[in-house]
């Protein structure tokens, strides 16, 4: 969903994104740097971006829905509905913050010296910058991200532009950004062993039996807190970042005549290493649940003898880091005048999503939901590491757009793009809600004076997907084992995402 859309540029966006083989002004930058040659003498490009995302989910037990003894009735969660527009996202020195509308402001300079082969450009802009936050009360979505955020904001990109000849252009970028991913979540975990502790039959008879009770708290107690399979068990703040990610864009442009324009690009990966803060805060009940256990753990009994000694905290606080790649991107164009008014551009583009096979998060000391989870979920969990599998694919999609030049001042545009999901149906979830998606732009172009251009550009973006009970580990399987991380075990999910996106942008000569 990020892809491009953050970017902001109002003929790209009114173009469904097929620009690579044409010009966008300042954000050529982005899109391919082979175009900044088109800017003569010294230019200055302002834009503002605003958006609006509704993202929902709807949840309804499965057949047979049932954790030993717990049915849909006992689960909260059965027959809800999230809905929520309002963004977050990462400001640094503030932290995750959720704000009241997302508008940004974005500017550009260039300069192509008299008679000069050469263009050279600097642009402030944002390849990634999505983010959430739902409702602090009893959103049922709150278990798969109450915030979250996933940013990438380009504060510095030296460009340069260079005409080889009439007919083939090409250009560098190289960006300098800042990174951030960030979230704050509830956890619960639907599943049979924890409702075999908590089911009420069998506390009566291991905790009001006085020679049973004796035997529970030497091997393993369950007669305190209440480890409840709905219940929230604990409040997860993740903040991490890196300041200074750099990447590069090459790009081409070969224009054999005057009518046909083809258009490459290619778009860096940047290897990071996040790092930030972290805090747990477990409720009361799993906290005095995780005493009891704490009290009585064997770990040669319970087969976990790298979990070491369980010390039982209410509130954890520390530094957590995680490799990431931010994926390599490569997007080829044409450019087509079919009459002497319209334009036809087409473009096909990949990204290497494949490069998110998991996000691990490693914690700076033991933490004492890993712990509990290593036992059971030993595959995904460690005492100080997470593993949260992704398995994200790398696809192909186009984009067909139009423009239609009613006048030497005004001009119309148009486009369409086809974009399936990077998510494979197993590893789908709602914390990133998107199946394939479809996005369709309008706007116009129009000529204020003879040195400025004001562009304006509209995308609707909607995305729709169903995720069957059992079908996704990254959400609703229910194995006693799937601890990482599903917590609408059983359920029936079904998201949707629509998006609202609008830009006006002011370039002259100065």
């Amino acid at each position: 969903m990020a892809q491009n859309l953050t970017i902001g540029n109002p003929k790209a966006m009114a173009m469904a994104n097929a620009v690579t083989a044409d010009f966008v002004g300042l954000d050529n930058v982005h899109y391919n740097p082979a175009g900044l040659v088109d800017l003569k003498g010294r230019q200055f490009e302002t834009k503002i971006i605003a958006a609006y995302m509704d993202i929902r989910a709807e949840f309804e037990p499965g057949e047979n829905y049932d954790f030993f003894g717990f049915d849909a009735d006992n689960d909260p969660v059965s027959y809800t509905k999230s809905q929520t527009a309002t963004p977050a996202m990462y400001i640094p020195g503030v932290g995750l913050t959720s704000v009241p509308a997302l508008i940004a402001p974005l500017n550009g300079v260039s300069f192509n010296p008299p008679g000069s082969k050469f263009t050279f450009a600097n642009n402030l802009y944002a390849p990634m910058a999505l983010g959430f936050s739902r409702d602090e009360g009893d959103d049922p979505a709150a278990f798969q991200g109450q915030k979250v955020a996933l940013q990438r904001i380009t504060y510095l990109s030296p460009s340069i532009g260079y005409k080889i000849n009439d007919q083939l252009d090409v250009g560098l970028s190289v960006g300098f950004s800042h990174q951030a991913l960030a979230m704050e979540q509830k956890f619960r975990s639907p599943n049979d062993l924890l409702a075999l502790n908590a089911n009420p039959a069998i506390q009566t008879l291991f905790c009001d039996t006085a020679v049973i009770n004796v035997l529970t708290a030497i091997f393993l107690d369950i007669c305190q807190g209440d480890a409840n399979p709905f219940a929230n068990m604990a409040d997860m703040s993740l903040e991490m970042t890196e300041t200074l990610s750099p990447t590069y864009n090459l790009g081409l442009r070969w224009k054999p005549y005057d009518w046909l324009r083809f258009g490459l690009v290619y778009q860096s990966e940047a290897k990071m290493n996040l790092k930030g803060n972290y805090s747990f805060e477990y409720s009361d009940g799993f906290f005095e649940f995780m005493k009891g256990f704490a009290g009585v753990y064997n770990p040669s009994i319970f087969g976990a003898a790298l979990v070491g000694p369980i010390s039982a905290k209410q509130k954890e606080e520390g530094i957590a880091s995680m490799k990431l790649t931010y994926p390599q991107h490569i997007s080829g164009g044409v450019s087509v005048d079919l009459t002497p008014k319209l334009t036809m551009n087409f473009d096909l583009k990949w990204t290497d999503y494949d490069v998110w096979e998991n996000f691990v998060i490693e914690f700076d000391r033991q933490v004492m939901a890993m712990q509990f989870a290593t036992i059971l979920a030993p595959a995904n969990a460690q005492p100080n590491r997470i593993t949260m599998p992704r398995g994200y694919e790398s696809k192909w999609s186009w984009a067909i757009g139009f423009e239609y030049d009613v006048s030497n001042r005004l001009s119309l545009r148009w486009g369409y793009e086809n974009r399936p999901s990077s998510i494979p149906a197993d590893k789908a979830d709602i914390m990133a809600p998107l199946g394939d998606a479809h996005i369709i732009g309008l706007g116009f172009g129009y000529q204020w004076d003879k040195e400025s251009v004001v562009d304006v550009g509209f995308q609707y973006f909607w995305s729709k997907q169903e995720i069957p009970a059992g079908t996704s580990c990254n959400v609703n399987c229910d194995g006693i084992t799937d601890l990482v991380y599903n917590p609408y075990a059983g359920m029936d999910l079904e998201t949707s995402v629509n998006a609202y996106i609008f830009s006006l942008s002011y370039r002259t000569r100065f």
